[in-house]
């Protein structure tokens, strides 16, 4: 018998992602800290007790039945599937679930232990703004934010961030790789072109969603001469959808049929990539929790497809394909959830409509826009003798957030301030207070939804008032009387608030 036919070739590996981005607006109010009722979370005090409930608890302990109904077992899903949680979300489950707090925690080790030295967990920036329509300093600061609350809650350093609403552009991108980000999560619709990297092929348009999504591919910087990059992964679209919109995940075998049918005829190691907003196991579709933990658990591993995570694919095997993306209209990025780039969030491009007019968009981001310059120059100015530099401080801030503390630690103090008299220490919390709150009154879904008088828009108003309030009490600085004017340009749907101005007058100042 010949050498070569008594040498078995190994197969190709089926490997599966599954992403799960889990995530709610922060809700509380800016003046008390605490989350005030609300009325559409039926029999729960708020969307987050209620989401909890129904989704990020059942999540750590989802029941895995037999033929007749019977528990065979609880599976933590976060242990099985790649997943991110928005920093102020987990400020919140902190406090008011510890035991699912830690599951969550718990769930990371374990999968770090399993796929030797990759977390399932990655963070995420921690405003959740769409970064391609924020200044550069602004971008840096949330990114930093992110990655720092990432570290103090899972002792480890994230091998990746996600982008709110996967919303990109370049620049972003440039910005990952100088935080050392090793791969980001986009949609397939967000890339342009591919090519082999060695030797290098002829450039294949992939711009009508396109792309396979079974490989890893390599952005470069185009600004560098150094060649730096960071290795982008683009999640299977139209599985994605069908567990999104389509109720995939409550039929595991189906599922697991669809995985397979994604595989094709593989030649080489690859990987079929779900991601979807995690909210929809259990929340937006109930028992999905379940649908997902028989997956893992019995039907992927029946069919030897290993259940892994982005980090640990990324580390078995070599990049070979690079990829640009999409400038998007105007040169302003691209997203997942909107078709018009990130019109969603500035424009009324018919995304999230539900039928009516979202003229508002444009006016809100305006005026928040040009408050947010305003409070950006009162910080400079008021910050000036008092901090050594006043933004490097803001980028330190975020390590504080959510801690409670009545006044800055000393370790911030030492590290930043001129001067420590109480009346300058006290006025050096409340500049940081309000370059918070600017940064948290971009929160996305403020646009998101169909209205300005929805509760996302008039959270962020709150956070907006908060800030001016602020600023007027340590400089005289009024900043209401422009921001008003700007806002009653945004014309809403709703006759008893058919403005933003009226929405602040009587859903934001009632609020104090």
């Amino acid at each position: 018998m010949s050498r070569s036919s008594s040498v078995r070739l190994a197969l190709p590996r089926r490997q599966v992602c599954i992403h799960g981005h889990f995530y709610q607006p922060p809700r509380e109010n800016p003046w008390t800290g605490l989350i005030e009722r609300q009325e559409s979370a039926g029999n729960f005090h708020d969307w987050n007790e209620r989401i909890a409930a129904e989704c990020y608890v059942p999540n750590t302990e989802a029941r895995v039945v037999g033929p007749d109904e019977e528990v065979l077992k609880r599976v933590n899903n976060y242990s099985w599937i790649s997943f991110n949680f928005g920093p102020t979300l987990m400020m919140w489950l902190e406090k008011s679930n510890p035991k699912a707090y830690e599951k969550i925690i718990a769930a990371d080790q374990e999968s770090f232990l399993r796929l030797n030295g990759h977390g399932n967990a990655i963070a995420q920036a921690f405003v959740h703004l769409i970064l391609p329509l924020a200044d550069p300093r602004d971008q840096k600061t949330v990114i930093h934010w992110g990655i720092s609350d990432f570290k103090r809650r899972f002792g480890r350093a994230p091998e990746a961030l996600w982008l709110p609403e996967t919303a990109c552009d370049d620049q972003v991108l440039k910005l990952l790789i100088d935080f050392k980000m090793k791969y980001a999560i986009l949609a397939p619709s967000q890339a342009e072109r591919v090519r082999l990297l060695a030797p290098a092929g002829p450039w294949k348009d992939v711009s009508e969603g396109s792309i396979d999504p079974k490989r890893p591919y390599r952005w470069f910087d185009p600004s560098s001469e150094r060649r730096r990059f960071i290795d982008l992964f683009f999640y299977d679209g139209p599985i994605s959808a069908a567990v999104s919109f389509e109720k995939l995940m409550s039929d595991s075998k189906v599922c697991a049929d669809r995985i397979i049918q994604a595989f094709g005829d593989l030649k080489k190691d690859g990987l079929v990539s779900i991601a979807t907003d995690g909210e929809l196991y259990g929340h937006h579709h109930k028992f999905a929790e379940m649908g997902l933990a028989y997956l893992v658990d019995k039907e992927l591993p029946s069919r030897k497809i290993e259940v892994v995570n982005y980090g640990y694919f990324l580390s078995r095997r070599q990049t070979e394909w690079e990829v640009e993306i999409k400038a998007g209209p105007q040169g302003l990025g691209t997203s997942w959830s909107c078709s018009h780039g990130v019109g969603r969030w500035f424009l009324d491009c018919g995304c999230g409509s539900e039928g009516k007019s979202q003229k508002w968009r444009t006016p809100l981001r305006q005026a928040l826009n040009v408050l947010k310059s305003r409070l950006d120059g009162l910080t400079d100015k008021a910050g000036e003798g008092l901090f050594k530099d006043v933004w490097a401080a803001r980028e330190d801030y975020g390590e504080i957030i959510g801690e409670d503390v009545p006044q800055l630690p000393a370790s911030f103090t030492r590290r930043h301030l001129l001067k420590n008299s109480p009346s300058e220490l006290e006025k050096a919390r409340q500049l940081m207070e309000i370059q918070k709150f600017a940064l948290y009154m971009f929160t996305s879904c403020g646009w998101f939804f169909s209205d300005i008088a929805g509760l996302e828009a008039t959270q962020n108003l709150k956070y907006a008032r908060r800030a001016m309030e602020i600023a007027r009490e340590i400089s005289g600085e009024d900043f209401e009387l422009e921001f008003l004017e700007i806002l009653a340009q945004a014309l809403g749907n709703d006759l008893k608030f058919p403005d933003g101005k009226t929405v602040y007058q009587n859903l934001v100042r009632q609020s104090v």
